[in-house]
Parts: structure tokens; C-alpha cells; sequence
């Protein structure tokens, strides 16, 4: 009896100092509650609004690059982005549905500057330019810039080349022949009115031109002997075929014959 009476009694005593604790702080140190239930009730909630933040989706991009760079598409884990980012991998889902999700984001980054290339034929009025001037479009070879502003990006691009299905390349290549067929016709169409040439192209040929230096850009970037970087020879191999074409399309259209800057220093 005397040990019940015993226990009792601490526990009595315990109930009553743990009520004026909490009545002290309550009443006297109200924050402190507030902080400490925050921290306990909320810090999953504190986490998941960390992960939604802009700055965290740039961070899983970034992260993304990175791992499919140094791992390639197929190896390259939800897991193993989610690390580099220093997030759950549940994270990323609240951002992208899969790695497909993440790798086209990233393509669409580096072709945009295809795009820009692309979209700047759209704005070019031939008809204010001079003879030399018009001429000196023919050797600019747009092939050749949308190859060397690829370059920089190469590894992506031929990983995509890689592993795609088909729907970024045919994406990309639309666009491209799109923009690129009637920028050709309206530019033909000029050498010939002014007479500097004495044949003119149809649209299906254009077509068909525009086609072909597309799928010489695609095949650079693909051979594996460029995935780290184009070779010298690659290059080489690629700059004498443009010149080879260049060459055809002058004879085709019986071009006034000119002084090419560019010729023979590739």
C-alpha cells in the first residue's frame, strides 16, 4: 500500500510540473510553442514547398544535363538526378513526369538556337539588297551555320540522335525544311528576276535540297567518332561536301559567275 501510495504521488508530482510547463509556456513563451510545433508538425510540409520552387526544377535540369552527359540516356536514373540535385526522387515528379519529360525540356533548350537561326530567314527582305550582296547569300551556306551553332551542344544532339523515336528529330526537321523551302524559293526567285541566274528551281526541288543538308548535319552528329566533340576530319569531310552542293546549285541555276570568299579555305 505504501508503494502504491508512493507512485501515485510521483506521478501526481510529474503531471503537475509538466501542467505548469505548459501553462508557463502558453501564457509567457507562446512563440516558443508556435516554433516547436511548426518545426514537428510541418517540416515535411516546410520540405515539399522547398522541392516545388523554380529554383529547385532548374536545379533537376541542370543535374539532368549532367547525368545524361556522363551516363547516357539509357543509364542515366530518376535516382541518380534526384542525388545531384540534393532532392527525393519523388521530388522530381512533382516537376516532370519521367526522364523523356526532363531530356526533351533540355533538347528544347539547345534548339532553340536552331530556332533563332531558322526564324531569322523569315525577316530578310532580298529585294533592298544589292547584286553582290544577294549573290553573297548563296555562299553564307545556312547549313553550315546551323552545324557550327550545334557544335557546342554536340554530345546532347547525338545522344538524342541516339535514343530518339523519331519525334524530337522529325519535330526539328520539320521546322527547319519549313522555314528553310520558302526562304530558298523567295531567294531563287530574286536572282532570277534580277537575271544574276538563268534558270530557276521549283519548289519540290528546294524541297528536296533543304532535305538533304538537313540529313548531312543529322549524320555528322550521329557518327560516334563525334559524340565527344567533332573530329577535324568530320568536319573537313562535311565542309567539302557543302562546297560540292554549292557547286551543283550554281551550275543549276547558271549563276553569274562570281568570286566566292569562303571557297577553298575549308
Amino acid at each position: 500500500m505504501y508503494i502504491n501510495f508512493t507512485y501515485n504521488a510521483s506521478v501526481r508530482y510529474w503531471l503537475y510540473s509538466a501542467f505548469k510547463i505548459i501553462f508557463y509556456l502558453i501564457f509567457f513563451k507562446p512563440h516558443a510553442i508556435k516554433q516547436t510545433v511548426f518545426t514537428i508538425l510541418n517540416r515535411q510540409e516546410v520540405r515539399t514547398i522547398r522541392e516545388s520552387t523554380k529554383a529547385t526544377r532548374e536545379a533537376i535540369l541542370t543535374s539532368a544535363r549532367e547525368i545524361f552527359l556522363e551516363y547516357g540516356y539509357q543509364d542515366a536514373s530518376m535516382r541518380k538526378i534526384a542525388a545531384r540535385a540534393g532532392i527525393t526522387p519523388g521530388a522530381i515528379y512533382r516537376h516532370f513526369s519521367g526522364k523523356e519529360d526532363m531530356f526533351e525540356e533540355i533538347f528544347a533548350e539547345s534548339g532553340n538556337k536552331l530556332m533563332q537561326l531558322t526564324e531569322s530567314m523569315l525577316n530578310i527582305d532580298f529585294s533592298a539588297m544589292s547584286d553582290d550582296q544577294l549573290i553573297q547569300i548563296l555562299y553564307s551556306r545556312i547549313s553550315v551555320r546551323t552545324f557550327e551553332l550545334l557544335e557546342g551542344d554536340m554530345q546532347l544532339f547525338h545522344m538524342l540522335l541516339k535514343n530518339d523515336s523519331g519525334t524530337y528529330l522529325n519535330r526539328f526537321r520539320k521546322i527547319y525544311i519549313d522555314r528553310c523551302v520558302p526562304f530558298s524559293l523567295q531567294y531563287y526567285s530574286e536572282l532570277y528576276r534580277r537575271g544574276l541566274a538563268s534558270n530557276m528551281l521549283s519548289e519540290k526541288t528546294i524541297y528536296m535540297l533543304s532535305s538533304s543538308e538537313f540529313s548531312m548535319v543529322c549524320d555528322l552528329i550521329a557518327d560516334d567518332d563525334c559524340k565527344n566533340g567533332i573530329t577535324s576530319e568530320s568536319k573537313q569531310a562535311f565542309l567539302e561536301a557543302m562546297n560540292i552542293l554549292l557547286h551543283g546549285l550554281e551550275a543549276e541555276l547558271g549563276i553569274r559567275k562570281q568570286e566566292d570568299p569562303e571557297h577553298g579555305k575549308n
